[in-house]
């Protein structure tokens, strides 16, 4: 097992970083942190994790729904406003499938799609946690996901507050290969939240990644992944190593080359799904 510190950024893919960062700044309360040749970093101010938004042009491919990323708020009340929020500016934002709230997998949700394809979630467990077990089965992914909620006076008047960014997901051909990586390779915890849906979390960390059973999947370049942190260049280097030597045990369908600048070394992986992860210090 990879001695992985955290599940540190997710890489999202659009068309035109003009089009989309503006719907995520704007629409579910990030902040630009770094900017470089077609790539915004973005952070949410009450959650650890990062979101790098690469540009790949016209012709990036259109991701599934159920390759969707999620924001949370507290109120079902705010699902509701969010939905009156966006339908108000959806040809401003170039919204695509805004669907009406609904109730799925315990959450009541609001989901779109933004104009570079990818689908976002806005969500809120209030009822789930109105149970004493809501908030603590399956690792805590539905619990609060922040130490103390934002200020409605960050994000004004738009009836809702996106307090953290809470998931991303993936498409899974097997949920039994695919958990066996999770675990055994990036050393993740999984919980079964239903029969064809796993949640993945590290364990030091409330953020997780849906991971579905799905036929028919699409596989997306590099710049569709999760990124895992190491403690160090040796660490990584031990990493790319063993999994040059065992990663075919373990279904890896692509081992990247070990690439390093200054302190920082990484590569990539593709795993048993062709889905893909940077290992990086």
């Amino acid at each position: 097992m990879i001695p992985t510190t955290a599940l540190s950024k997710a890489h999202m893919e659009c068309r035109s970083l003009e089009e989309t960062v503006p719907v995520l700044t704007e629409l579910l309360a990030f902040e630009k942190v770094a900017e470089g040749p077609r790539t915004i970093t973005l952070k949410h101010p009450n959650s650890q994790w990062l979101l790098a938004v690469h540009e790949g042009g016209a012709q990036a491919p259109e991701k599934q729904m159920h390759n969707h990323f999620g924001v949370r708020v507290t109120k079902k009340e705010e699902v509701d406003a969010a939905y009156a929020y966006l339908t108000s500016h959806q040809d401003k934002f170039g919204l695509q499938e805004l669907k009406k709230p609904e109730n799925s997998h315990g959450s009541y949700s609001v989901y779109f799609r933004e104009p570079g394809t990818n689908g976002w979630e806005i969500e809120c467990f209030e009822d789930v946690l109105r149970k004493e077990i809501g908030g603590t089965r399956l690792g805590g992914v539905r619990a609060p996901h922040w130490d103390a909620p934002l200020s409605p006076e960050r994000f004004p008047d738009r009836g809702y507050l996106p307090q953290a960014f809470t998931h991303g997901t993936l498409a899974s051909n097997d949920l039994e290969t695919s958990t066996r990586f999770y675990t055994e390779v990036l050393g993740l915890e999984v919980y079964r939240a239903y029969e064809q849906v796993v949640y993945i979390k590290h364990p030091r960390q409330k953020a997780y990644i849906v991971s579905l059973r799905r036929d028919g999947k699409k596989d997306f370049s590099p710049n569709f992944r999760f990124s895992m942190t190491l403690e160090s260049q040796k660490a990584v280097e031990d990493a790319h190593r063993w999994l040059t030597e065992s990663g075919k045990e373990y279904g890896i369908h692509e081992l990247g080359e070990l690439q390093t600048d200054g302190s920082l070394s990484f590569f990539l992986v593709s795993d048993p799904d062709k889905n893909w992860w940077e290992l990086t210090s």
